[in-house]
């Protein structure tokens, strides 16, 4: 930083020269010139001026290629909540379900453990801290999501199975923005690489953000063949034991018939 032609002068953060030129029993190499910092702007008689030096705009530098080395966005107690909400309650299954998947845990052994509960509950059967203690053994991984007693510890540490839902929207709310800071991270990546044209990787970098948004859209909806077989299978299951209306009724004689009402998640 040149001031008044002097040569560099380099002077630490809320350093204050005196009227006497003094700091702290130095004497000012410069002798007439009197100024005083305050955060990057220098007082010169009563006249601001700005100016940063390059150490200094290094250290910002520094501090900003440091964000890469944080970690991307989570939340293990909202994860771990979900999983010992799940385990403790079959309604916590079914809320969780329709707002998380797998992938969407940050730790891989949640997802593990998520994967083995939804597997048991899909086959009718119990999701307890014993029998998916017993289902990841089976499949070998119990000790790499840290053995029986990190099941316990699931159960111990949720508040409520109640809130599972509520936990399950912190972790789907991560996963997001996870996915979006990998995104931004290829879009940067583009950008350095200067690879083809301008408007071409502009248009990569928009069907980057696009996909991170229609995958969340996506997620919220099943495809119809997934869940027509059971539907038509629980419909002829129905008549053939000579149930009447086991649902509300539509009005319509002939679809009552069918369907014997409307039933939750028709």
């Amino acid at each position: 930083m040149e001031i008044l032609g002097k040569p560099k002068l380099s002077v630490p953060y809320g350093t204050v020269w005196t009227s006497r030129h003094k700091r702290r029993g130095r004497s000012n190499p410069h002798g007439t010139l009197a100024y005083r910092t305050a955060g990057n702007s220098y007082l010169r008689g009563t006249q601001w001026r700005t100016a940063l030096s390059v150490t200094h705009l290094d250290s910002i530098e520094g501090g900003r290629t440091s964000d890469a080395s944080r970690k991307p966005p989570q939340d293990i107690p909202a994860e771990q909540s979900v999983l010992g909400g799940m385990m403790l309650s079959k309604d916590a299954i079914a809320d969780v379900v329709e707002i998380v998947r797998g992938h969407d845990f940050y730790r891989p052994a949640h997802e593990t453990i998520y994967e083995s509960i939804i597997d048991l509950y899909g086959r009718g059967e119990p999701a307890d801290a014993v029998t998916v203690s017993d289902e990841l053994t089976k499949r070998g991984e119990i000790n790499r999501i840290g053995g029986p007693a990190y099941l316990h510890e699931l159960i111990q540490t949720v508040p409520t199975a109640a809130n599972a839902g509520y936990y399950a929207e912190i972790v789907a709310e991560r996963a997001v923005l996870r996915r979006l800071v990998n995104a931004g991270t290829k879009i940067v990546q583009m950008g350095y690489g200067q690879d083809g044209e301008v408007e071409d990787l502009v248009n990569q970098a928009q069907a980057e953000i696009y996909a991170v948004a229609e995958r969340r859209t996506a997620e919220d909806y099943v495809a119809l063949k997934d869940v027509m077989e059971s539907t038509v299978d629980e419909i002829e299951a129905s008549g053939h034991r000579g149930e009447g209306m086991t649902g509300v009724p539509t009005g319509f004689y002939e679809l009552d018939e069918l369907t014997h009402g409307l039933h939750p998640a028709r």
